[in-house]
């Protein structure tokens, strides 16, 4: 006659597992706690950054050359890739699409309001017109 009740040892060791399996779920959760913590952290980097090249862009558009051109420095120079954002994420490649999107955007306004064409390089409209 086979007896269904579990030993001792039986209740030990299914103890023994699910505390174990307990430990492991906690410390998934912490993990997917941080990591989320740290995601929201970036989004949030990444949203400030793309408002501030948003307000910098239309800032220059009704501006004057040589504050357009101070404002592009800016843009340019604000946080570069792999500073607030893990270089080549999601988020980084969100980041850098709305700068040079910023960045077209401005030197078209200083093509267009100094009626010269320095080419697509920030480097020499800033050395031209740029504070110095």
């Amino acid at each position: 006659m086979g007896s269904i009740a579990m030993t001792i040892t039986g209740y030990r060791r299914l103890t023994i597992v699910l505390g174990v399996l307990c430990a492991a779920l906690l410390v998934a959760a912490a993990c997917l706690a941080w990591s989320f913590g740290w995601l929201t952290v970036r989004v949030a980097f990444a949203s400030e950054q793309t408002e501030v090249f948003e307000d910098l862009r239309e800032r220059a558009i009704q501006s004057d050359v040589a504050r357009a051109a101070s404002y592009l420095e800016y843009v340019v120079r604000y946080y570069p890739s792999g500073t607030k954002q893990v270089t080549d994420s999601h988020l980084d490649r969100i980041v850098e699409r709305q700068r040079a999107a910023a960045v077209r955007d401005m030197l078209a306004h200083l093509r267009a309001k100094s009626g010269e064409d320095l080419g697509a390089s920030p480097e020499a409209w800033i050395q031209k017109y740029g504070k110095r």
